[in-house]
């Protein structure tokens, strides 16, 4: 209730009314209440229960007449003064939430002889939508309602090209300004929608150029933020920040390496995924350097970033340089990940779901409060047919449009399985190789365990990957800030060597831990992301004892790990340089200083950088590496524990491993040297070293402290 009105009421539920009348109103309270449908009395309506504090009456109102969406009532006292009743609980039940649902396209529908628009908003009584040409002239057209859906529809004739739109509905007797949840463009600070002619943001996308892509198991997955890849002021990109800046190509560090794009070309990922690109509420477009967010409060989910573009005044510029973005990508055979946050918005009151359609994208509890799992204040409630209807929609959209390779879904334990999967199998249906992954963590919310996107569910997601927090906390350790002095199997507790088996095999074996998944290609291998600290940050904590040069090593034989094991390599960006954030745990807002890739990092330790480029090359050559089925792994890999803890890794199937006969690993994550005869001389393919490029026989290991060595028997 604001400072202006006498009383509020709002529908508690289907037969409760909570009027909530201030004492300056009315001193001693009211009496009687009465319900109107528009202007026709319905009846009166029954105090059950009443309560006074300082400033307020509170009634508890028995309704017993019928309610319906899209009808405006209003509550009268026996002083004949009218107030709206907020009738936004109707969209929480289920007689309506189950009927409401259309299977047409949404948004503004451009041709060039006319445009259609679609809303979804059944408890709005009616609705127009105000169109701006390029000259500020305005046209208004009536929208007319499809009742069982809950759709308004209108269509204007012309080439309405780049014209701006918004929406007027009428909701609960109040008229609702609303921008299209379904916008494709939006005007600067997403004032207004825009609509847009796909011919006039039309850019190749070079999906020809990128080569065949069979498997989830064959990605090597590398994260990155458009800002932070090319955001060092010591480098010569001129677009710093932007997507632009990523385009740049021949920039070089002091030392002659790689900067920008160059340099993800260099590393020989199959999958870049970039965090958010999607319109984010907290970064100014027009002076991002003076706000800095990694994007994870979403405003508009189908519309590009403005801080990213060089011209962010221009709604069709920012979609065109981020499609020459992806292009570039894809000339060099690099996919792109697109990093979705449908768990959440940044604020739901104000946000455009709300405003169309009040409670109905949202999650709450049965007291009525709003479920919380996200920790942001709120959930988006995808299991409502129109909600989830949005969700693969704008995935589809992101596919077909921009050509996106895959989706790494935030929180996704609060989407339920069923919008999860039906998002895959529509996106399948248009990019066949398209990977699907997420946060399957178990999060706090209203919505029962059998329903959630989760990990523990990973049975019921074949298709879908997870981040593997115990394939994380078991090689590097504990990653949660008071828990940073926690070791790992390779960050020194050799503790850990049965559970790294474990990991080692994809979490799909029944070693030291109950399987996690059911086949290797679901379990995304990782110890860094954007989220807590960084490789190097955590081993400055928990191995505080050892100097600068152990800490470089151990990266190495952690990064190896995340390379070598089943399942699927997911690395953080300067994982494998051992970038610093200088010990913040939790950057979403710490700026670029913290947050960039630095590359003089890169000068300095080359050696990191070109052991990475080895691994990632070992891995696309040894078949043997990138195991697919549970079955495979069980028939192939075979572990022995040596002296000090040292873990022997053999692949012992010779279909699998040809043209070799045996492979063997041997990991050292101990300060002592390892030593060991072989059965017959081994070729040395790699060490600490990396690639060991001539013919190196050896019948005798040694393997130094903090490494590893690959060798082959032919």
């Amino acid at each position: 209730m604001n400072a202006f009105s006498t009383f509020s009421a709002i529908l508690k539920n289907e037969n409760l009314i909570e009027i909530v009348i201030r004492k300056s109103y009315n001193s001693k309270g009211c009496e009687k209440f009465f319900l109107y449908d528009d202007t026709s009395l319905l009846g009166e309506l029954k105090i059950d229960n009443s309560s006074v504090s300082t400033k307020y009456f509170t009634y508890q109102v028995i309704n017993s007449y019928p309610l319906q969406l899209g009808h405006n009532y209003t509550i009268m006292d026996e002083r004949n003064i009218s107030i709206d009743l907020d009738c936004s609980y109707l969209l929480r039940l289920d007689k309506y939430i189950g009927r409401m649902y259309s299977n047409e396209e949404m948004g503004a529908i451009y041709t060039k002889q006319g445009t259609t628009f679609r809303i979804f908003s059944p408890l709005a009584s009616s609705g127009l939508v105000i169109i701006k040409n390029k000259k500020k002239q305005t046209t208004i057209i009536p929208l007319v309602k499809d009742n069982q859906a809950g759709i308004f529809e209108g269509y204007l004739k012309g080439d309405l090209s780049s014209n701006t739109y918004t929406y007027l509905l009428k909701i609960n007797n109040r008229i609702n300004q609303v921008i299209d949840p379904y916008s494709k463009a939006v005007t600067l600070f997403s004032k207004e929608s825009v609509i847009v002619n796909p011919k006039e943001v039309f850019v190749d996308l070079n999906e020809d150029k990128l080569q065949p892509f069979n498997d989830i198991n064959d990605a090597i997955i590398y994260e990155t933020s458009i800002r932070d890849i090319t955001s060092d002021p010591n480098t010569d990109i001129v677009n710093k920040g932007k997507f632009l800046g990523l385009l740049e190509e021949g920039v070089k560090t002091k030392k002659n390496n790689p900067v920008g794009i160059d340099y993800l070309k260099s590393l020989g990922i199959t999958h870049v995924q970039f965090q958010p690109v999607y319109d984010f509420q907290t970064t100014n477009d027009l002076h991002p350097e003076d706000t800095y967010n990694w994007g994870y409060d979403p405003e508009n989910y189908g519309v590009v970033e403005g801080s990213f573009s060089v011209n962010p005044i221009d709604p069709l510029e920012r979609i065109i340089e981020y499609k020459k973005v992806i292009s570039k990508l894809h000339q060099n055979n690099i996919r792109v990940v697109m990093d979705v946050v449908f768990n959440h918005v940044f604020n739901m009151e104000t946000s455009c779901f709300e405003k169309a359609c009040p409670n109905y994208y949202f999650r709450f509890n049965s007291d009525g409060t709003k479920s919380d799992g996200s920790f942001c204040g709120n959930e988006f409630e995808s299991r409502h047919l129109m909600a989830r209807k949005y969700i693969v929609d704008n995935c589809k959209y992101w596919v077909k449009e921009y050509g996106i390779d895959g989706f790494r879904f935030d929180l996704m334990g609060l989407v339920d399985i069923t919008t999860i999967n039906e998002v895959y199998q529509e996106c399948k249906k248009i990019k066949p190789d398209i990977i699907i992954y997420g946060e399957g963590w178990d999060m706090p919310t209203v919505m029962p365990q059998l329903q959630k996107a989760s990990m523990n569910n990973a049975s019921m997601l074949n298709n879908i990957g997870f981040f593997n927090d115990r394939f994380r906390d078991i090689v590097k350790g504990k990653t949660g800030h008071d828990e940073l002095y926690v070791k790992g199997y390779l960050s020194g507790d050799i503790n850990y060597l049965d559970g790294f088996k474990h990991v080692f095999s994809g979490s799909v074996l029944p070693i030291a831990h109950p399987p996690l998944f059911i086949k290797p290609g679901q379990s995304i291998n990782y110890v860094e992301c954007h989220d807590n600290n960084t490789i190097y940050d955590k081993l400055k904590v928990c191995c505080y004892n050892e100097d600068e040069q152990s800490i470089l090593r151990r990266i190495k034989l952690i990064n190896a790990s995340v390379m070598l094991s089943c399942g699927v390599p997911f690395f953080h960006m300067g994982q494998e340089i051992g970038l610093t954030k200088f010990g913040d745990g939790n950057s979403y807002r710490s700026g670029d200083k913290i947050n960039q890739f630095r590359y003089q990092a890169l000068d300095e330790r080359q050696d990191l950088y070109h052991f990475f480029i080895d691994l990632v090359t070992l891995r696309k050559e040894m078949k043997f590496l990138r195991l697919k089925t549970k079955e495979e792994i069980e028939n192939t890999i075979e572990f022995t524990s040596e002296n000090y803890g040292v873990l022997k890794i053999r692949y012992k199937n010779e279909q699998v491993i040809a043209p070799y006969k045996d492979v063997l690993i041997f990991i050292n994550p101990t300060q002592m040297i390892f030593d060991t005869d072989l059965d017959d001389y081994y070729k040395i393919l790699f060490n600490e070293s990396g690639r060991i490029s001539s013919n190196l026989y050896a019948q005798h290991l040694i393997v130094n402290p903090l490494s590893l060595i690959i060798c082959v028997k032919e």
